[in-house]
C-alpha cells in the first residue's frame, strides 16, 4: 500500500502530468492511524482459526451519495480444529445483523462490543472436516475511522480535484469488519469470491476479478457481478462505486499470444481520461516487464486494472487496484504488489516488508528500465537517505505495535527495498537474482511467506555463502538487527599496487558491531575506469590490488548498493610504506644524502625510483651486483626504489637526508 504520495513521483516517462493532489502530503509515511495495537493475534478470537474459509460472495446495495450498505455476505468453510461448538465472525457493532442462516436455517448471533460475532452450534457441534455455510444479512453506515484511510473500512467521499463523489472500501491492516462480516486472517487465504454490488444506474462498481455480467434491475438500477477465481485475502477484497467511464484496453505477453485486459474505471468527466489515458497505457507495458523478471503475472486468465477514488496514492486491491490518480511509479508500485503481497501474502504484520519492501522496489526495478539508471539511483539514493535519518530501526516489525510503525515508510517501505536492493548487489549475478524472484513466487504462490522463508528461499537458489558473506548473516544483520556501516578510507597508489584502508564503526554497535558486505570501487583513470569489488568483515581492514592503471580518484559504492555513512576518503602514502622492507635480502646505504646504494643483487636487475605521490623518478639496471640511486638533486624527504629481477618485486623505503 502506498497512500500518501512523494513529489519525486510526479515524474513520469510515459507522459507528463500536472495535478492536484487529493490528499495533503504531511510526511512520507503511509496514513494509518497510529493507535491501533497488534499485540492481538491475527484474528480477534482463536475460536475463528477452527475453520478455514473457502468461499465468499457479498450480495450489496451501494451508491455515491452514501456510505449506507445494506445486503448479505455468504461464507462457505470447513472445520479444521475440534470442539467445533461456536462459530465466530467480525463485524463492527456500528452495523445491524437483519438475520443469520446456518446452513440455510435461520440462526441468532450475539454480538461483543470488539465487533465480534458468535452463532452457538447445537449438540456437540460440528466434527473436522464439516463443510458448512453461513449468510449474514446486515445493514448500516459503516463508522469512520480515526483519520481517512487509518484504520480501514468503508467511505463516502468527493474528490477534491475532480469534484466526483465515491463509495469505496479500503480494508487493510484490519479494517474489512468495518464495512463486511470476515474472518480478518493473514494466512487464512479465501479460494474464491464472488463480489456483486447493486447500483444506482448511472453508476458503475469496481470489484476483483472479472466482471462476469451487468444485471439489469428494477428501479434503476444495475448490478456489477464481479468473481475472482483465485485465492484472495480479506483486505484485498474491495469495492468502489461511482460515475465511471470503463477505459479498457488488451496489453500482450512478450513471447506468446495471449493477451489480457486492462480494464480502468476513471471518473466521467471530460478532462480526466486525457489527463491520465498516456500512463494508463503505460500499465501494459509494465506488467510484461514484471512477467520477464518475476513471472507470469498472476491473474492473467483475469485482468488488471485500476479505480479511481479520492486518496492520497493508491491501494493494492487484488487484480483493481485502488488510486486517487494515475503516476508511473505509484502504479509500478501497486502492479508489483500483485506478486508481492497479493499472489504471496506476508504470513504476519511483523513480515509486512515482504509486501511493502518489494513493492516499493518495483519503483527502482521500474525506473532503472522505463527511465534509465540514472533515475534508478536517484530513487534508491532517496531512500536509503530516509533510512539513514535515525541511526537504526529493523525491518522486521515486531508484533507488539502499531499500525504506524507496521506501515512505516522509512523502515518496511524504504529500507525493506533498499536491503533487497543490497542482497542483489551482493548476489551480483542478476540472472541469478531474479531467478531467485521467481522460484519464491512459484513456491508460495496463492499463499504466504514471511522473511524467514525468503531468507530460506535465498539459501536455496543461491547458496548458503555468497563470496566470503553467509546468507544467514545478511539476514541477521539487515532484517532483523538494527543501524549501518560508518566508514573512514584512505587510498594509494605505488607502482602498480592500489592500497586500501577501510575502517568501519557501525551507528547501532550493541545490534552490529560489524557489517559483513562486498564494498565496490570506481577506479577513476585518465585511461579509463575500472570496477573493483572488495569483502569487508573487519573494524580495521587493509587491501593491495593489482592496478597498472595511474588512479587519480575513487568512488564509493557507484551502483548504490548500500546504506552507509562515508565520513572520509583520504590519500594515504604510509600505505604504501607500511607495506615495504627497510632492506629485504639487499644491502642498502640507507639513509643517505648524495646517492643510494643497493648491493648483493642479481645481476641485471632493473631499479625504479618513485615519489610517495607514485612518480617515476629514476630508472637503471644494475652492474654485476650493486647499483647506485642518485640523490642529489632530491629533496630532503622519503621515496620508494623497487627492485626487479627473477624473483618477486621488492619495494624498499629509502630517506633522503638534507647535505
Amino acid at each position: 500500500m502506498r497512500y500518501l504520495f512523494s513529489l519525486l513521483s510526479a515524474l513520469c516517462l510515459f507522459s507528463t502530468i500536472t495535478f492536484a493532489q487529493e490528499m495533503p502530503v504531511a510526511n512520507l509515511m503511509p496514513c494509518h492511524a497510529s493507535g491501533l495495537s497488534f499485540a492481538k493475534t491475527t484474528v480477534l478470537d482463536p475460536i475463528e482459526d477452527k475453520y478455514d474459509v473457502k468461499y465468499m460472495k457479498l450480495n450489496l446495495n451501494v451508491t455515491n451519495d452514501t456510505a449506507y450498505i445494506w445486503g448479505d455476505v455468504t461464507t462457505k468453510a470447513v472445520v479444521v480444529q475440534s470442539p467445533f461448538t461456536q462459530y465466530a465472525f467480525e463485524l463492527d457493532n456500528a452495523l445491524t445483523i437483519d438475520s443469520v442462516l446456518l446452513n440455510g436455517s435461520l440462526v441468532r448471533d450475539s454480538g461483543t462490543f470488539t465487533g465480534l460475532r458468535y452463532i452457538n452450534l447445537s449438540g456437540s457441534g460440528f466434527a473436522v472436516g464439516t463443510a458448512f455455510t453461513v449468510q449474514v444479512f446486515y445493514h448500516g453506515t459503516p463508522r469512520p475511522a480515526s483519520s481517512t484511510m487509518g484504520l480501514g473500512g468503508f467511505f463516502n467521499q468527493t474528490s477534491g480535484r475532480w469534484g466526483n463523489k465515491v463509495t469505496y472500501s479500503l480494508s487493510q491492516p484490519s479494517g474489512a469488519y468495518y464495512w463486511m462480516p470476515c474472518k480478518q486472517s493473514l494466512t487464512d487465504k479465501i479460494d474464491s469470491c464472488d463480489v456483486w454490488v447493486t447500483v444506482p444506474d448511472t453508476l458503475k462498481a469496481g470489484s476483483n476479478g472479472v466482471l462476469v455480467r451487468t444485471t439489469t434491475l428494477s428501479g434503476n438500477r444495475k448490478r456489477f457481478e464481479w468473481k475472482e477465481k483465485h485465492t484472495i485475502d480479506y483486505y484485498l477484497i474491495s469495492v468502489a462505486v461511482a460515475n465511471y467511464v470503463d477505459y479498457t484496453y488488451y496489453m500482450h505477453f512478450t513471447g506468446s499470444t495471449d493477451s489480457m485486459p486492462i480494464q480502468n474505471y476513471v471518473y466521467n468527466n471530460a478532462g480526466t481520461l486525457p489527463t491520465f489515458r498516456a500512463v494508463i497505457d503505460s500499465t501494459g507495458l509494465m506488467i510484461d516487464y514484471f512477467s520477464s523478471l518475476f513471472g507470469r503475472y498472476p491473474f492473467s486468465d483475469e485482468k488488471y486494472g485500476h479505480s479511481m477514488a479520492p486518496i492520497g496514492g493508491g491501494m493494492e486491491h487484488q487484480t483493481m487496484t485502488t488510486l486517487g490518480f494515475f503516476n508511473a511509479p505509484l502504479i509500478a508500485h501497486e502492479l508489483g504488489h500483485q506478486w508481492w503481497g497479493d499472489n504471496v501474502t506476508c504470513a504476519s504484520w511483523a513480515d509486512i516488508a515482504m509486501n511493502e519492501g518489494f513493492a516499493s522496489y518495483c519503483e527502482y526495478i521500474f525506473h532503472d528500465h522505463f527511465e534509465g539508471h540514472n533515475s534508478a539511483l536517484y530513487d534508491i539514493d532517496r531512500r536509503q537517505t530516509d533510512v539513514k535519518r535515525y541511526p537504526g530501526g529493523i525491518i522486521y516489525t515486531p508484533r507488539d505495535t502499531t499500525t504506524g510503525r507496521v506501515f512505516d515508510s522509512r523502515l518496511t517501505y524504504n529500507k525493506g527495498a533498499c536491503a533487497l536492493h543490497t542482497l542483489r548487489g551482493i548476489i551480483n549475478n542478476d540472472a541469478q537474482f531474479f531467478t531467485l524472484l521467481k522460484n519464491y513466487q512459484n513456491r508460495y504462490a496463492n499463499g504466504n511467506s514471511m522473511i524467514s522463508t525468503f531468507q530460506n528461499e535465498t539459501r536455496a537458489t543461491v547458496g548458503s555463502i555468497i563470496g566470503s558473506i553467509p546468507i544467514d548473516t545478511f539476514f541477521n544483520q539487515w532484517y532483523y538487527a538494527e543501524g549501518y556501516p560508518v566508514y573512514t578510507m584512505s587510498w594509494y597508489q605505488a607502482d602498480t599496487t592500489l592500497f586500501l584502508r577501510i575502517m568501519q564503526t557501525t551507528t547501532v554497535p550493541a545490534s552490529v558491531s560489524c557489517f559483513t558486505l562486498p564494498i565496490e570501487f570506481t577506479l577513476r583513470s585518465t585511461s579509463g575506469d575500472t570496477l573493483i569489488r572488495v569483502e569487508n568483515h573487519l573494524p580495521d581492514q587493509r587491501y593491495q590490488i593489482p592496478c597498472t592503471k595511474r588512479i587519480t580518484s575513487l568512488i564509493v559504492d557507484p551502483n548504490y548498493w548500500l546504506i552507509y555513512d562515508l565520513l572520509g576518503i583520504t590519500k594515504d602514502p604510509t600505505l604504501a610504506l607500511n607495506s615495504l622492507s627497510s632492506s629485504a635480502p639487499y644491502l642498502v646505504s640507507n639513509p643517505a644524502s648524495t646517492a643510494w646504494t643497493i648491493e648483493q643483487l642479481p645481476a641485471g636487475s632493473a631499479v625504479n625510483l618513485y615519489s610517495l605521490e607514485g612518480k617515476l623518478l629514476w630508472t637503471g639496471t644494475a652492474a654485476l651486483h650493486s647499483i647506485n640511486i642518485p640523490a642529489e638533486a632530491l629533496p630532503a624527504g622519503m621515496y620508494i626504489a623497487e627492485i626487479k629481477n627473477d624473483a618477486a618485486p621488492v619495494r624498499l623505503k629509502l630517506v633522503k637526508t638534507a647535505q
